[in-house]
C-alpha cells in the first residue's frame, strides 16, 4: 500500500522546536492575570483619529480603485518618499514590507548563506534567531553593554580572526535591555564593517518612542554606509495590526532584494500603504507619538519604582529612557524556573531572561517586563504578585 503521508521539505522538517519567547504554550493567563510580557503599544495611546481620517480620505479618493490592484514590489512611490523623508535617504533605497519581521527575514535572506557566521546582540531579540533558522547559520553572541553592543570586544575578536558575514543589533532602546548604541559606537561599528567586510542589520523599531528630554543619535553613520541595512516598522507607533514596515538598503542591491521579494509575497497592500502615507504626512502624527512616549515614561517610572520598593537590594534595574521594556535582575539565588511558574500561579506573566540568550542558558534571574499596555495600578499589582512568588521561594513569604 502506498504511503500517503505528507513528506515535508528538509527546511520544514529541520526547523527546531524552540521554546521560550513567543511560545504560547508556556503562557497561563487566567482571568484577572496581569500580562507584563507583551510588546504591543497601548491602544488608547494610538492616534485613532488619524486612522479614521486617513481611511476615509483614501476610500473616497478618485484613485482608490487602483489601490485594489496588484502594486509594485518596492512599494507605492508616495509612501517610499514619505519614509525616505523621515529616514534622510533617497526613496530608491526604501523597500516597503509587511512589518518588521518581514524586513528582518528579507535582510537575512539577502545577506546570508548556509554556514555563514553572524554576530548578534546578547541578549538578543529572539524572533530574529527564528528568521536565521530558515538559512542555517552560525551565531556568535556579543555582549550588550550600557551603551549598546560591545564594539571594543568585537574589534578584539576581529583582529584575532573572527570573520562574520553580518552583524545584527537593535541600536535604540534595545529589546530587551533598553540600552541605546552611542553615536561614537555607531561610527566605530560602521568603520569595522567597512574594514572587515561584514554588513550590519540595524533593527530600529523603538527609535521614536523616546521619553521626554531624551535625545537619541540620528544614525547618520548607519544611513551613510553601504554596509548597513536598516529595518523599521510602524508597529510600535501606529500598531502591529497595520502590518507596515520598511527596509533601507544600499542602492547597489535594491533591485535584487526586490527580485527576492517578488519570489515571496510580492507586495504590500496598496490600500494599507496609502493609509500609511497619509498618516506619516499628517502634522498630528509626531505630536501624538510624543504624547504617547510621555505616558510610557510615567508607566516606566511606576514599574521601576514598584520593583525597588518590592525587592530592595535584591533587584537590579535601570530606568528606561524609551521603548516598552524594563530589564531587571532578581537576586536571592532561587530556582528561577519555579519563580516563573509560581508567578503565573499568582496571576502575573513576564518574559524570562533565559529566552533572550543568543546561545546557551544565559541571563538566569533576568526578566523583561513590559509597561506599555498595562495601567499604572496593574503595574504595581503585577510586581506585588511577582514579589509574593519570589518570597515564597526564599523563605520570606
Amino acid at each position: 500500500m502506498t504511503d500517503t503521508a505528507l513528506t515535508p521539505s528538509a527546511l520544514l522538517a529541520g526547523l527546531p522546536a524552540r521554546q521560550g519567547f513567543g511560545d504560547a504554550t508556556l503562557i497561563r493567563l487566567a482571568p484577572g492575570a496581569i500580562d507584563l510580557g507583551g510588546g504591543n503599544p497601548a491602544v488608547d495611546l494610538l492616534p485613532l483619529d488619524l486612522y479614521r481620517d486617513a481611511f476615509r480620505a483614501v476610500s473616497e479618493d478618485a484613485g482608490f480603485p487602483a489601490l485594489l490592484k496588484y502594486s509594485a514590489a518596492p512599494g507605492l512611490a508616495g509612501l517610499r518618499s514619505a519614509i525616505a523623508d523621515r529616514e534622510g535617504v533617497v526613496p530608491e533605497r526604501v523597500l516597503i514590507t509587511n512589518g518588521g519581521a518581514h524586513g528582518l527575514a528579507l535582510a537575512a535572506l539577502s545577506l546570508l548563506d548556509p554556514g555563514d557566521l553572524i554576530v548578534v546582540d546578547d541578549p538578543v531579540y529572539p524572533l530574529f534567531l527564528r528568521a536565521l533558522d530558515l538559512i542555517g547559520v552560525e551565531v556568535a553572541p556579543l555582549a550588550v553593554t550600557s551603551d549598546g553592543i560591545d564594539v571594543d570586544e568585537l574589534e578584539r575578536r576581529l583582529r584575532a580572526g573572527l570573520r562574520p558575514k553580518a552583524l545584527f543589533t537593535v541600536p535604540t532602546f534595545q529589546n530587551p535591555s533598553g540600552v541605546t548604541l552611542s553615536a561614537e559606537k555607531e561610527q566605530a561599528l560602521v568603520a569595522l564593517a567597512e574594514t572587515y567586510g561584514f554588513t550590519i542589520i540595524a533593527d530600529d523599531p523603538y527609535r521614536e518612542i523616546r521619553f521626554p528630554g531624551v535625545v537619541v543619535p540620528d544614525r547618520h553613520a548607519f544611513r551613510a554606509s553601504d554596509r548597513v541595512i536598516g529595518v523599521n516598522t510602524l508597529s510600535k507607533t501606529l500598531g502591529p495590526g497595520l502590518r507596515l514596515g520598511w527596509i533601507v538598503v544600499p542602492e547597489a542591491i535594491s533591485e535584487r532584494i526586490t527580485w527576492l521579494r517578488n519570489r515571496l509575497d510580492g507586495q504590500t497592500s496598496g490600500v494599507v500603504q496609502a493609509v500609511g502615507e497619509r498618516m506619516l504626512r499628517d502634522e498630528r502624527l509626531d505630536p501624538s507619538i510624543s504624547a504617547a512616549a510621555a505616558v510610557y515614561a510615567r508607566k516606566a517610572q511606576v514599574l521601576t519604582g514598584a520593583l525597588r520598593a518590592e525587592f530592595g537590594d535584591d533587584v537590579e534595574v535601570a530606568d528606561p529612557q524609551g521603548g516598552f521594556f524594563a530589564w531587571a535582575r532578581l537576586g536571592g539565588g532561587v530556582d528561577y524556573d519555579r519563580v516563573f511558574e509560581d508567578a503565573q500561579d499568582q496571576g502575573v506573566f513576564y518574559q524570562r531572561g533565559e529566552w533572550f540568550a543568543a546561545a546557551g542558558d544565559g541571563f538566569p534571574g533576568f526578566l523583561r517586563l513590559s509597561f506599555s499596555e498595562v495601567g499604572e495600578d496593574d503595574l504595581v499589582e503585577g510586581v506585588a504578585r511577582l514579589g509574593k512568588a519570589w518570597r515564597g521561594l526564599i523563605g520570606r513569604g
